[in-house]
């Protein structure tokens, strides 16, 4: 009997805790954000003794995803049973974070300023009060004691009696009219104090709004050991976006740059604030597809061409048939629909991570917060370039290479040149080492023209007939700026893709790049134009066809 006692009683000292109930309060510690979405590690701290518990965790944001919910936990500790609720929460104690905490407590004592307001006007009304029952006194005692004094007194004695009934109520109607100005001062502060209040419960109400709508994590821990750990539970949380933005600025000069701040705008609605958090910025995208499509054979088959006939004109017929039930006008020929082409920014290759330097804080729904990142300065050529068929002012370029060991990513950029804003653009993928021309705005001192003095067209040859048509064109760049420039000039010549339709060229001065990156038909000169001087480029160009055919 003893033993089996023993035995028994062992068990139980040796046996964990079961499961009594911990609350905690988790704090956002780490943001991740990708496009579109972001990765939230919050942390909570708590001091477990061995055994199993059950963990509640209040206050996340209503419609938590639970498809990136994770727990991690230190060695000692092990994970049991997760769950998520959003409408039948548990009942929790109250784990208000310090900052409601603190706003409680200011409603607390403005309230008690209040009703102590109230009480000391309460009181200096009982003042005015009893002054006035003290003059209606002095006032009923002195009709009284006239009388007596009009039969047995002499007119001394009356003259007596008045002059004191005057100077108390003087002195008592002085006394209430203080204590009216008392209490009308007393009045005017307890507005202040009732607009005091007033912000204090929109302010402990603002803190309280995310713990109200949110939802609660309730899971249960196994502890090996006693002692205070700290657990991650990281979430998948929608409605969290981030964009890189630039400002670029051109020096010009004889040590010509570019200057790029780069920033980042920052914005989440995933319906909680995150105080004091890490920042990591990436620019991979985990809510897009992560595998490649699938490819599918093209069933192929020989037909006559007397059964195709045939089934064309069936099928053209049934088709009518069709229209003409409807009501609908009837097409000769069938109509073919096009799939609509888009475009999208290829981010192949290993994703970009941005580490902020500090904690920030980026509140709920309410703002775009902007964080500068580094500044970058890149070596730069400058040059002009003129359009005349387009423009009448040459635009200042210029060329710079990342020379950075990272990829500048997509962006809006504003556009500075030598102090002055010029405009917006748009900076796109730039990998490290590219080249990348930007437009830095016009120069209103390069006057650019186009004429076309002679154009002419007619049958030409002496033993055969072919028609041709010359068009010869003065392009012209006036500098007016004060100092030297060089200008890439372009045009356009017409140009053909058969044989039959040749097309020549003569121009002066001979054109330096004709076709340029397979841009066919554009000519460019590259021209040098002093200060105060001008250039001129004729071109001269010739279509040649044969005979019977029209020019298009």
């Amino acid at each position: 009997m003893f033993r089996l006692f023993l035995s028994t009683s062992m068990i139980a000292l040796s046996a964990p805790a079961f499961a009594d109930t911990i609350t905690g309060q988790a704090r956002v510690d780490s943001v991740t954000i990708y496009p579109g979405l972001a990765t939230v590690t919050r942390q909570v701290t708590l001091d477990l003794p061995q055994g199993q518990h059950e963990i509640v965790i209040p206050g996340l944001p209503q419609n938590l995803g639970s498809d990136g919910l994770r727990i991690a936990a230190p060695g000692q500790v092990r994970v049991g049973a997760v769950n998520l609720a959003f409408d039948r929460l548990p009942v929790t104690p109250d784990q208000s974070s310090p900052a409601v905490q603190a706003a409680r407590a200011e409603v607390e004592r403005l309230e008690e300023v209040l009703r102590t307001r109230d009480v000391a006007i309460a009181e200096i009304r009982l003042r005015v009060q009893a002054a006035e029952d003290q003059i209606a006194f002095l006032q009923s005692l002195s009709k009284a004691s006239a009388g007596e004094t009009l039969t047995t007194a002499t007119i001394t004695d009356i003259q007596d009696l008045a002059q004191m009934v005057g100077a108390e109520t003087l002195t008592l109607r002085t006394t209430a009219f203080a204590a009216e100005q008392e209490a009308q001062a007393a009045i005017r502060a307890r507005q202040d104090d009732i607009d005091a209040l007033d912000d204090a419960r929109r302010a402990l109400e603002a803190l309280l709004a995310p713990e109200e709508q949110g939802s609660v994590l309730t899971f249960t821990v196994e502890a090996s050991e006693a002692g205070e750990v700290t657990l991650d539970i990281n979430t998948t949380e929608n409605l969290a976006n981030w964009s890189p933005v630039y400002d670029m600025r051109l020096t010009t000069g004889d040590d010509a740059r570019v200057d790029i701040d780069r920033a980042v705008v920052v914005s989440q609605a995933t319906g909680q604030d995150w105080t004091d958090v890490q920042l990591i910025l990436s620019t991979a995208r985990p809510g897009e597809q992560i595998a490649p499509g699938g490819a599918w054979a093209q069933l192929r088959r020989i037909i006559s061409q007397a059964d195709l006939d045939r089934e064309n004109a069936n099928a053209m017929g049934a088709a009518d048939m069709l229209t003409l039930q409807r009501g609908a006008p009837v097409f000769s020929s069938p109509m073919l629909e096009s799939s609509p082409v888009t475009a999208k920014a290829d981010f192949s290759g290993a994703a970009v991570t941005y580490v902020y330097p500090t904690r920030v804080t980026i509140r709920n729904g309410v703002e775009d917060l902007r964080l500068p990142l580094d500044e970058l300065t890149f070596a730069a050529d400058i040059w002009a370039e003129a359009t005349p068929m387009s423009d009448a002012n040459a635009y200042r370029m210029a060329e710079f290479i990342n020379s950075s060991d990272e990829i500048l990513l997509p962006g809006p950029v504003m556009v500075q040149a030598d102090g002055t804003m010029v405009g917006f653009s748009y900076l796109p993928l730039l990998a490290a080492g590219a080249e990348m021309d930007m437009g830095f705005g016009p120069l209103d001192g390069l006057r650019l023209t186009r004429i076309t003095p002679n154009r002419s067209e007619g049958d030409v040859g002496i033993f055969s007939s072919a028609t041709q048509l010359v068009e010869q064109t003065i392009l012209t760049v006036e500098n007016l700026t004060g100092q030297d420039w060089d200008v890439l000039l372009r045009d356009a010549i017409p140009y053909s893709e058969q044989d039959d339709l040749e097309v020549s060229l003569t121009a002066g001065p001979a054109v330096t790049r004709r076709d340029p990156e397979g841009q066919r038909g554009i000519v460019e000169w590259d021209l040098s134009v002093p200060a105060g001087d001008k250039q001129e480029v004729t071109m001269e160009y010739t279509l040649r066809w044969p005979s019977g055919f029209v020019l298009r």
